[in-house]
């Protein structure tokens, strides 16, 4: 199955975001993609409100309305009466927020079996469905984030759907076709193709769906009827394939679906014997310190593992144990190739027992890979192809530089930050083979810093960062941080529990990544009680500075507040410009949690922030100029313009 940018635990199969498949839960927010987490009692569900076919219904999301517990998104609920059997098409617009509709027979806490569909600002979110014998379908409407609010327009129509009609495909043939309106649907609204082929006893068959608009799902039925198998993405990519032996003669159907309400597209279906590829070539002999040239196509040879071909060539190197080695593949000069190493032994069905692996790790689509080998032997390397991309590669196999004893941690001052290199030969982690230097800083009980680790240069360097306590065992880490700064660089925000001496440690996220740094330690200022907002005047350009006599969010950035009053359903211009820093503005109801704005960045051009805000609740509306860098400031402008 596709998985693409899940903003939001709440969808469990049966999604559709943006042309893309989301698996999440609808009811209860989860942290992660597969955990749910439930905090708190559950909270009964409103009543469904009716919804007429044919009739557009005008509502609002606003304050007063529930909101799922895991995200705190708000929602709606409704129900529509519609003839058994009918094509409900729901359709869910705002101009306000990003719009998230739901459809089931019953919507429950889960909504496990919902039919579900996200939209963007100002492009529905659409979601079809059969009505069921009840006669009755439930809708939810709701938004993708928490705090949005904002006026919408929901309809539902019913129509006959199309009938499900096979159209006859010789056995052995290939048909390109597309997914559109004009097809017929599944009882969960997913369109689908039908075709009729006929079988023969006792045959082995494969069926292959691709498609690059949709994440396809294929379906075989009996002559009778009877669905005998499906899949979703047993073959290369996203692609479906069923593999099956067919018990008797006959008739069968094959169906095209997609996985998710609303897709649409071209596709390939391809129909034949099961193929059985020729065994791998026995791998090439290479030795330690040897370059070789090699080159992919669509004739490398190819084996197949868990449904997936990959295309490999394989070599094999003899290895002592204990000993660390360096393995990298380099593409040619205009090669679109991107290459994958792996290392393994070759299993009993001819497919790599792999014991390591890297697709990028040596900057660019080359691979790099480092290795320790348990015992002496010989070891197969395969050169694998990520995509369908051909070309050229070089690949390696060097001994890697010895590792060294950790050199004594270098003391911080605060304020202070200095440079630093990560490189082959350095200290490594005994946990993860990363390389690693160690700093110290001395702060008091209660000390409040910011640690920051940044990379220089393009190397394949992402930082890692720990601080902790240098123990008579080992180091105990307190705080830790991957990508808590910008880009890949990272960040802790960290209180001393204690007056001491801390050790920071800072690492590569993996064990092929080297680079240069800097590290830096500052004291986070005491945070100033932020004023009451200042009155703005609507239409007229308000002056400002940020700096260190504002109040700081998130313990780094300066911010200044503003209000007005505002009426329901009006709609305001807000604009913030600033030539020393990247300006943020954020506008909220006065009675929202103090964070929870709608805002803008860089729509009024180069850094600065043009945001545009309707009020959902009449009364304050609080305004907040800020930096998007750490420790920004300087003069900045303000407007707000009615619309």
């Amino acid at each position: 199955m596709t998985w693409c940018a899940m903003a939001r635990g709440r969808i469990r199969p049966r999604g559709h975001f943006g042309g893309c498949v989301i698996m999440r839960r609808l009811w209860l927010g989860s942290v992660s993609v597969f955990v749910l987490s439930v905090a708190g009692p559950a909270i009964a569900q409103p009543s469904p409100r009716p919804l007429v076919l044919g009739q557009p219904l005008q509502s609002s999301m606003g304050p007063e309305d529930p909101v799922l517990q895991g995200d705190d998104s708000s929602y709606e609920l409704f129900q529509v009466q519609a003839p058994k059997g009918q094509m409900v098409t729901v359709t869910l617009t705002s101009g306000a927020f990003q719009p998230v509709v739901a459809v089931a027979d019953e919507i429950n806490e889960e909504c496990e079996d919902c039919v579900a569909s996200v939209g963007e600002t100002d492009k529905p979110a659409v979601v079809r469905k059969i009505v069921p014998a009840s006669g009755v379908l439930q809708v939810r409407a709701n938004t993708m984030n928490k705090g949005d609010r904002g006026p919408y327009t929901l309809l539902a129509t019913a129509v006959e759907p199309p009938r499900i009609s096979a159209r006859p495909l010789p056995f052995g043939q290939s048909v390109s076709d597309a997914l559109d309106t004009n097809d017929a649907f599944t009882n969960e609204g997913a369109t689908v193709d039908a075709y009729a082929v006929r079988l023969t006893a006792d045959q082995e068959i494969q069926l292959d769906l691709s498609s690059e608009d949709f994440d396809p799902k294929l379906e075989l039925l009996t002559p009778a009827g009877a669905k005998v198998a499906e899949d979703d993405d047993g073959g290369p990519g996203t692609s479906a394939r069923i593999r099956y032996t067919v018990p008797r003669a006959g008739l069968y159907q094959v169906r095209v679906t997609a996985v998710g309400s609303g897709e649409l597209g071209t596709y390939t279906l391809t129909t034949g014997l099961r193929q059985e590829l020729a065994p791998m070539p026995a791998p090439v002999s290479i030795n330690l310190g040897q370059a070789v040239s090699g080159a992919m196509s669509s004739a490398t040879p190819r084996y197949e593992t868990d449904g997936e071909e990959v295309y490999a060539i394989r070599y094999g190197i003899r290895m002592e144990g204990g000993k660390v080695y360096k393995i990298s593949v380099d593409v040619g000069s205009g090669s679109e190739l991107d290459p994958k190493i792996a290392i393994g032994k070759i299993a009993s069905d001819g497919s790599l027992d792999k014991l390591a692996d890297n697709d990028d790790g040596g900057g660019g689509s080359n691979a790099l890979l480092r290795y320790r080998p348990e015992t002496s032997g010989t070891y197969v390397l395969e050169v694998q192809k990520v995509g369908r991309a051909n070309g050229s590669y070089r690949l390696k196999v060097d001994q890697a530089a010895a590792d060294r004893a950790p050199a004594p941690s270098q003391a911080l001052r605060l304020g202070q930050s200095v440079p630093g290199e990560l490189s082959d030969g350095g200290a490594r982690l005994a946990t993860t083979d990363a390389l690693f230097n160690t700093y110290s800083v001395t702060l008091r009980a209660g000390q409040r810093v910011n640690v920051k680790m940044e990379k220089e240069g393009d190397s394949n360097l992402d930082p890692l960062l720990e601080i902790g306590l240098l123990t008579s065992a080992a180091f105990q880490a307190i705080a830790k941080d991957d990508d808590g700064a910008e880009g890949l660089n990272a960040r802790i925000k960290f209180t001393a529990p204690s007056d001491g001496t801390y050790i920071i440690r800072a690492t590569a996220g993996e064990p092929t990544q080297v680079g240069q740094y800097t590290i830096g330690v500052s004291e986070i200022p005491a945070s100033i009680a932020p004023p009451f907002p200042a009155r703005a005047k609507l239409g007229e350009t308000i002056r400002g500075n940020l700096g260190a006599t504002d109040p700081l969010r998130n313990d780094s950035q300066y911010f200044d507040r503003y209000v007005f009053n505002g009426q329901v359903g009006e709609t305001y211009e807000i604009t913030a410009s600033a030539e020393s820093f990247d300006v943020l503005v954020g506008a909220r109801q006065i009675d929202r949690v103090d964070d929870d704005y709608v805002t803008d960045d860089d729509s009024g051009g180069g850094t600065n922030a043009k945001l545009i805000y309707t009020v959902t609740t009449a009364g304050p509306q609080i305004i907040r100029v800020t930096t998007i860098e750490e420790s920004a400031g300087g003069d900045y402008s303000l407007l707000i313009i009615k619309r």
